[in-house]
């Protein structure tokens, strides 16, 4: 996808696309659509483009837009998924995992062996398309174009679910490293001794590189703040601090991403972290 739609939010595709289908000048679109202006500013970069370029980025939108999961679906936590399906009837539940990839069509199973009625539904492909919309509304891409591509949330996408929960955590540690700088050996020491080894040797490897006494200050900020909420798991929630700042540059559409690949509770935090940063 081209880069100056690529960074946009998923509502603001949405906009740009019905704008290009419109032929909607870059001038109307601001006036129609103010607060949208890295838009405005992609569908004057599109113009500028050579047609190929544009029907390209056109097309991907369009695919993009239209798709009735989003793309990745399977690589979402499955206790997002479960969440969306759950409320549902069986019938709905049943008409919707029918043919999405193994991964959503187990919890989809499992929901049904809990509920045991043997309750189906016969629906026409178009209707399964839409319900899958309305079940799945609100969760973006976390794969293929739509997904996130800065720096922060792109190489998260990659690792597997546990991987991103473990990223989380060495974060967490590593901040709290960072926060240690200067501070005497024995300091260190009892911090890294409340962490497993894994998060005990991140913590101890940051506190000893040098650095921007900027970033010391920030990570003491950090570390004090979650000192206060008494978390019962410090990593993860140090570390899902860390990310709701490092991910503010990339968009909420990054946080919400790298949030779908959480389990909900830690997910929900990363979420709440990054609307208070960004506040």
């Amino acid at each position: 996808m081209h880069p100056a739609v690529a960074a946009l939010p998923f509502a603001e595709k949405g906009l740009v696309l019905g704008a290009l289908l419109a032929h909607m000048p870059p001038e109307s679109f601001a006036a129609r659509f103010p607060a949208a202006a890295r838009g405005r500013a992609a569908i004057e970069t599109l113009a500028g483009e050579p047609r190929a370029a544009r029907a390209s980025t056109l097309a991907e939108l369009m695919a993009l837009v239209r798709a009735p999961v989003p793309a990745g679906i399977e690589r979402i936590h499955s206790g997002w998924l479960r969440e969306r399906l759950a409320p549902e009837s069986s019938p709905v539940i049943d008409a919707v995992a029918q043919g999405l990839p193994p991964e959503v069509r187990q919890i989809a199973d499992a929901l049904l062996a809990e509920r045991a009625d043997g309750q189906q539904v016969a629906l026409s492909a178009a209707g399964a398309t839409e319900l899958r919309r309305r079940v799945f509304a609100g969760l973006v891409p976390v794969a293929g174009p739509g997904a996130p591509a800065g720096p922060e949330a792109a190489p998260l996408m990659a690792l597997p679910l546990a991987g991103v929960e473990a990223a989380v955590e060495l974060r967490g540690a590593a901040t709290l490293g960072v926060s240690l700088r200067g501070a005497p050996g024995q300091v260190v020491g009892r911090a890294a001794a409340n962490l497993g080894d894994r998060l005990a040797t991140a913590l101890v490897e940051a506190a000893a590189k040098a650095g921007p006494v900027e970033a010391r200050a920030a990570a003491r900020r950090l570390v004090e703040g979650v000192a206060a909420e008494k978390p019962t798991d410090l990593a993860a929630h140090l570390g899902a601090r860390a990310l709701a700042v490092a991910l503010g540059p990339e968009g909420p559409d990054a946080v919400q991403a790298v949030a779908q690949r959480l389990a909900p509770p830690l997910g929900r935090r990363l979420l709440a972290f990054a609307a208070e940063a960004a506040g």
